[in-house]
């Protein structure tokens, strides 16, 4: 009963120190993934200023653009039909084919126009998603971490109860509260080997 209780202890502490240590772990593979989401939603931030910035201008220019078409300053027209960006070139393009002086179906503005496609917007699509995938990966290290101290838990029981065992004269009770930390032991041992183990 001794050797058994022994081997039993042992074997919880061992497994209740890997416990603690996978739990640490990803505690910080959690906070390392949370920053990872926190950089990609500033990236993201800094790449929607960049394309508001960069869509006012193109709206500014092609105000000034249809003001001088308007006005039949061909000179003006060209000067500015050469500095849109690459972005705006294609989409004005395409609008003006629609003929959108005379064509009530065309589109209010080459801003509608499928041909707009700004780098940035795409840009910002792209870290709005590594963000949401990252605070995903933190909230599941999150729940690996939790996890693991309720396996750390467990496992501390049933150092008690087998430590406590040992401690009583009945040997009814001595077998009861033994049964009943193997018992833990086992569950909580079948549970271990369930886990992920942390490599980050």
């Amino acid at each position: 009963f001794e050797i058994a209780c022994a081997v039993v202890l042992a074997l919880a502490t061992t497994a209740s120190a890997w416990c603690a240590y996978q739990s640490k772990l990803w505690g910080g593979a959690q906070m390392a993934r949370a920053n990872a989401a926190v950089r990609a939603g500033r990236e993201g931030a800094v790449n929607s200023l960049a394309a508001m910035q960069a869509r006012t201008f193109d709206a500014s220019m092609f105000i000034t653009y249809m003001q001088a078409r308007l006005d039949g300053n061909n000179a003006m027209e060209a000067f500015l039909a050469q500095r849109f960006r690459p972005e705006m070139k294609p989409a004005v393009a395409a609008w003006l084919q629609l003929d959108p002086l005379n064509n009530p179906a065309a589109p209010s503005s080459p801003f509608r126009m499928t041909e707009y496609a700004q780098t940035e917007t795409a840009e910002v699509a792209r870290q709005e998603e590594l963000a949401a995938k990252a605070m995903a990966a933190a909230r599941q290290a999150r729940g690996f971490s939790d996890d693991y101290v309720l396996l750390t838990v467990i496992f501390a029981s049933v150092l008690f109860f087998g430590g406590i065992a040992r401690a009583f004269d009945s040997r009814r009770l001595r077998i009861v509260l033994a049964a009943l930390a193997v018992l833990l032991f086992l569950g909580a041992l079948v549970a271990l080997t369930t886990m992920p183990i942390c490599h980050e």
